[in-house]
């Protein structure tokens, strides 16, 4: 849980940054106020029974990319066919440098991130990617992931901080992310860098930190401008939850 007093000194995540984007109550409710929310529906029992499946896939990416044996049931038969297909589509090579569930923090001015690679691999050509698992249903497309804020953070990372952890002076063009789903394992969808969006991106999260770590929840909050968010949020159903909330201020 965090505590307001200390925002100016928390290292946010992109989930945290997502969060407050898409709607600072919600940010407080989460991560000031640590609440949880789950309901019963059949609809939240799919959305953890997906959610569980992505966090053992996690796990077993974790352990091939490691050189761990990666054993599973046979009674899963969905997570076999996922392991099944990272086997298929990733061979361990000697000459690259592969960092599984690789954490990295970084502080620069005011932009204090940090984020937790699901792989990077280093290459000899002096190349480095980022690959990241997605387990849902739903197939992904490449606009989308382009604008989520893990890309952003996930890319400005390793952008600003290559030489110094991997003591490799690697140009921004050099530096990639990739989203697979094992599921689709023919599909890749890769999101390529440069300097120019190097720049773009620092502006993008310079501006989101300084507004979060002067941000009242108590007086700055504006229902109208997030109303658009609360029909895909756990904490509501419609909005009846921040009008109870607005109606307290």
């Amino acid at each position: 849980m965090l505590d307001i007093r200390k925002l100016n000194h928390v290292y946010y995540s992109q989930n945290l940054l997502n969060t407050f984007a898409k709607c600072p109550y919600k940010f407080k409710l989460k991560y000031l106020d640590n609440i949880r929310w789950k309901k019963d529906s059949i609809d939240d029992e799919d959305y953890y029974e997906n959610m569980n499946m992505g966090l053992d896939f996690h796990l077993i990416a974790q352990r091939y990319f490691s050189n761990i044996p990666v054993v599973i049931n046979d009674s899963n038969t969905k997570l076999l066919d996922f392991t099944n297909s990272l086997r298929e589509k990733f061979t361990i090579l000697d000459e690259n440098i592969y960092l599984p569930e690789y954490e990295i923090k970084m502080r620069k001015d005011n932009i204090r991130i940090q984020a937790k690679y699901d792989l990077i691999i280093i290459k000899p050509n002096n190349k480095i990617e980022i690959w990241d698992w997605k387990t849902e249903n739903r197939k992904l497309n490449y606009r989308e992931v382009t604008k989520r804020m893990q890309a952003i953070v996930y890319m400005y990372i390793l952008g600003e901080r290559s030489l110094e952890i991997f003591d490799k002076d690697i140009p921004f063009e050099n530096i990639s992310m990739k989203f697979w789903q094992p599921q689709y394992k023919e599909d890749i969808i890769t999101i390529n860098y440069s300097e120019e969006i190097h720049r773009t991106h620092e502006k993008k999260i310079v501006e989101l930190i300084l507004r979060l770590d002067n941000y009242d929840f108590n007086l700055n909050f504006n229902i109208e401008l997030y109303r658009g968010q609360c029909k895909y949020c756990e904490f509501a159903c419609g909005s009846h939850v921040c009008d109870a909330f607005m109606d307290m201020l």
